[in-house]
């Protein structure tokens, strides 16, 4: 457990609950910030207080994927332990994306993977104008792709899916507004937040009971399609996770990416 909430939370006006991804430098998913987020939206869609979310990183990076080193860790553990952080990957994205109340993205940076993935699962999607990266570059090092993240992408990118996912050419956010990843574009992160909050009090004072209705109805075929997902499938995926020269890989471009040297072994 972090001495240090991974995940920080505050209430705004109109009903709006801010959550901020804060794990310098990176905001990498590891399994304590994979729950937090699950439970703060599940704990949102119990709150009546609460009429939408904004989900943020804290710095300048949204989230730069998956904690590729507490990955390797839960898997030299195995069992139980590794079960636990595949299976906690999926559930993120299965929360935020199915999450009856309005959920709006703040990309503040980079958005990477599994990343990426969270910010997908948004239902708006506002990024900040810079130089920042974005898409699914996991194939190039190894990486594997659940049925859930095959799901939420075909959902919300439609035919840019296979293109981005196969090339795995990671885009930055002008090319990102073109393929539908983001809705808007804003040039600093004071008016990036304060766009999400108004985008957020908008679709929030709207009735509930119809806006969940009807992403229910939208998001229903893939969400459908994801959780069937077979035995065999999810024993091939998660093997790829645990897969030596895969974890090397991907501790490699962790590396790259935040540019510190890398342990593999």
């Amino acid at each position: 457990m972090s001495l240090v909430p991974v995940l920080l939370t505050a209430d705004l006006e109109g009903g709006v609950r801010l959550l901020t991804l804060n794990r310098p430098k990176s905001n990498a998913f590891n399994l304590e910030l994979m729950q937090a987020v699950s439970a703060a939206v599940k704990d949102a869609e119990r709150d009546a207080g609460v009429r939408a979310l904004v989900l943020r990183g804290a710095g300048p990076v949204f989230s730069a994927g998956l904690d590729f080193e507490a990955m390797a860790r839960a898997q030299a553990q195995g069992g139980q332990e590794f079960d636990e952080f595949y299976q906690s990957i999926g559930q993120v994205f299965i929360d935020l994306w199915t999450c009856p109340k309005p959920t709006v993205a703040a990309v503040t940076g980079h958005a990477i993977a599994a990343g990426f993935f969270a910010m997908l699962a948004c239902d708006f999607r506002y990024v900040i104008e810079g130089s920042g990266r974005y898409g699914m570059n996991e194939l190039a090092f190894g990486g594997g792709f659940s049925k859930i993240v095959i799901e939420l992408g075909r959902y919300r990118l439609q035919r840019h899916m296979a293109p981005m996912i196969q090339g795995t050419e990671l885009i930055g956010w002008q090319e990102g507004l073109r393929t539908g990843c983001f809705n808007a574009s804003h040039s600093s992160e004071e008016a990036l937040l304060a766009a999400a909050t108004v985008q957020a009090k908008k679709i929030g004072a709207m009735p509930q009971a119809a806006y969940a209705h009807v992403k229910a109805q939208l998001v229903a075929p893939y969400v459908d399609l994801a959780l069937a997902d077979a035995d065999e499938n999810r024993r091939r995926s998660a093997a790829i996770f645990s897969d030596e020269e895969s974890l090397r890989a991907m501790t490699l471009q962790m590396a790259q990416v935040l540019k510190v040297p890398a342990r593999t072994s």
